[in-house]
């Protein structure tokens, strides 16, 4: 098994994945602040303050999984170095078609169907907006407990 890099020895590999993470991190924040923005009689300029942030998150989620999945990316990486987290990679990459699926549905959902009556209530679009950055949230910390477990380094970033 390969030594693992201390917080001053970080590999390149890992250098990325913390800088894909914190743009991640910013993303959801901007999108989370889009989504709890005033609506109440701005809902068209509501909804494309909403569209531009969750195509950031979109932008962010891809570059993640192609950072991650990759040929020596991350869960490449750690495997090398702990073989016993091959099933938690697993896990976390069998995440990546079902957030990405629901990312670009939540897109498309927000430019095709007007929000405000039926069928898609204001406060229904932010429940499901909410879940979304949920759904995003809790997967940012399986990897970072993912990476600790490998480097017992902090992946760095606020949750």
């Amino acid at each position: 098994m390969a030594e693992r890099p201390t917080e001053r020895e970080r590999t390149p590999t890992l250098k990325e994945a913390a800088r894909r993470r914190k743009t991640l991190h910013e993303a959801l924040v901007a999108l989370e602040f889009a989504t709890s923005s005033p609506a109440a009689g701005r809902i068209p300029d509501w909804t494309s303050h909403v569209v531009k942030e969750i195509t950031a998150v979109r932008d962010a989620w891809d570059q993640h999984v192609e950072h991650t999945e990759k040929p020596e990316g991350l869960y490449e990486e750690i495997v090398t170095m702990s073989p016993r987290l091959s099933g938690t990679i697993d896990r976390l990459r069998g995440e990546h078609p079902e957030i990405t699926q629901a990312v670009g549905e939540m897109l498309a959902r927000l430019e095709q169907v007007d929000i405000g009556g039926l069928p898609w209530p204001l406060d229904d679009a932010r429940d499901d907006l909410q879940r979304l950055i949920g759904k995003v949230i809790r997967h940012r910390q399986k990897g970072a407990d993912l990476v600790w477990e490998a480097y017992n380094v902090d992946i760095g970033g606020p949750e």
